[in-house]
């Protein structure tokens, strides 16, 4: 443990943020306001230090939500007397103060940095000799499993279930446990601002951010990878090189994705469902300044950060954001060279970056409907004679993925499967066709996504 980390302060914070968030509450944005020097009552102002082991602490809690619930369940009717009355006395039967306990008792958790978990001299200190059995108690061996993939590696049993429907149990616990993990800190070179992923590196070394190296799938030549996570001063929003537009923090599946699109200068192309325009911006970089993209999104407000990035990454030139068009069917048919669909999704391939997602994410089936229409109303929009089709999601079930494809497939004979050159590794419980990728975090290190593309007759 950190030495200047005063651990009761940091217990105080952490259960305090646990309360507030209640059953279905946002943990993230409660955290957000508990990080601040001063919160609510808490008058004693917290180190950095202190910090990162709030965070780990909250956001890991929430992670490991259900394997805490069943390490909590195997205390108490395990037999294990001495265990039961040490949760009752370290706990006090209040559910924020036995998460906050319990979790610190499992002293591997996966994605928790170095000096970020109390020791068990400092749980003894903060809890008494009693702790001592409840460490013992949550170790792996002492625990029994009504359903492991669930409990074991803290997924709600329906997505547990899903997993292990797609992929087999064993593959299914591989990909759990790389949900757990932290995700890398990868970014993207801006090609459109001049500068080789060299020099950008340098100009990043230039600003004292640490180790620094090629982004480990090796899936897009522009991906780097900081080793350390964000800079320490100011984070990623405080480096100058990104403040200039040189790159832009985006994991390399995501990249990935908009290097399907095999957008080329000059090309004219739609981001139908842009967000706040991570892949348009990549688009803009594979352009180098010339051609047009358009940006659509039904939520407008996000569309709004899309404006500022776009004048930060100076590509304002050849992006358009389509503030005033309310639907895809406003825009002309066949006026597109490609069409990206993004699509809205489960996002359940994304768990490591925002862990309240395991349990608030929205239904993969009403998704899929959705997913469909949009497709079949972008289609629309793609020139014949070789028009790009290019469909994604940040999920890893067939839902939404392959289901997909092969229903919008079914009914759109005039576009023809558009095959990858190369292929990349996934799982070998899933059959793909050339025309679609599957990336996974446990095989690739990004987070999980999938592609399918065609071309237009």
């Amino acid at each position: 443990a950190a030495p200047d980390v005063r651990w009761r302060v940091v217990r105080r914070r952490c259960e305090a943020v646990l309360r507030a968030r209640g059953v279905d509450g946002d943990v993230s944005a409660i955290l957000r306001k508990a990080l601040r020097p001063t919160w609510n009552d808490d008058v004693a102002s917290v180190t950095n230090g202190e910090r990162a082991a709030i965070a780990t602490c909250v956001l890991g809690s929430e992670v490991w939500r259900t394997r805490v619930e069943r390490e909590r369940a195997c205390v108490r009717a395990g037999g294990w007397r001495e265990a039961s009355e040490a949760l009752d006395a370290c706990g006090g039967g209040e559910d924020a103060r036995e998460i906050v306990l319990m979790y610190w008792c499992g002293k591997e958790r996966l994605g928790a940095r170095e000096g970020t978990m109390p020791d068990e001299g400092a749980l003894v200190e903060m809890y008494g000799e009693c702790v001592r059995t409840l460490v013992e108690a949550v170790k792996e061996e002492n625990l029994t499993w009504t359903n492991e993939i669930s409990e074991k590696f803290s997924l709600p049993a329906r997505l547990a279930n899903m997993f292990v429907d797609e992929y087999g149990a064993d593959e299914a616990g591989k990909l759990a446990q790389a949900m757990n993990t932290r995700g890398p800190v990868v970014c993207r070179v801006n090609a459109a601002r001049g500068a080789s992923k060299a020099e950008v590196i340098e100009m990043l070394k230039a600003e004292g951010v640490g180790d620094i190296e090629d982004a480990f799938a090796h899936l897009v030549p522009g991906a780097f990878w900081l080793k350390d996570g964000a800079p320490a001063n100011g984070g990623i929003y405080g480096s100058k090189t990104w403040v200039d537009g040189f790159y832009e923090v985006q994991d390399e599946g995501s990249q990935l994705i908009a290097a399907s699109v095999d957008a080329a200068p000059g090309d004219v192309v739609l981001d139908a469902c842009a967000g706040n325009g991570g892949k348009t911006l990549a688009l803009a970089s594979s352009m180098l300044g010339v051609g047009k993209i358009c940006a659509f999104d039904v939520d407008k407000r996000r569309l709004k950060h899309l404006l500022a990035n776009i004048e930060r990454a100076q590509v304002r030139n050849i992006v358009e954001a389509l503030e005033n068009i309310g639907s895809l069917d406003e825009l002309p048919a066949a006026s597109f060279d490609a069409v990206l669909v993004d699509a809205p999704c489960s996002s359940v391939g994304a768990l490591r970056r925002t862990p309240s997602l395991r349990y608030t994410h929205d239904d993969p089936y009403e998704l899929a409907k959705i997913q469909l229409e949009i497709l079949r109303r972008a289609s629309r929009l793609v020139k014949p004679n070789g028009g790009r089709l290019i469909y994604a999601t940040c999920s890893v079930v067939s839902i939404e993925n392959q289901n997909v494809a092969r229903a919008f497939e079914a009914h759109h004979a005039d576009f023809a499967p558009w095959p990858f050159e190369t292929p990349v590794p996934t799982s070998p419980n899933v059959a793909l066709h050339e025309h679609e990728r599957l990336l996974l975090p446990h095989v690739l290190g990004t987070d999980g996504f999938y592609i399918s593309r065609w071309k237009r007759d």
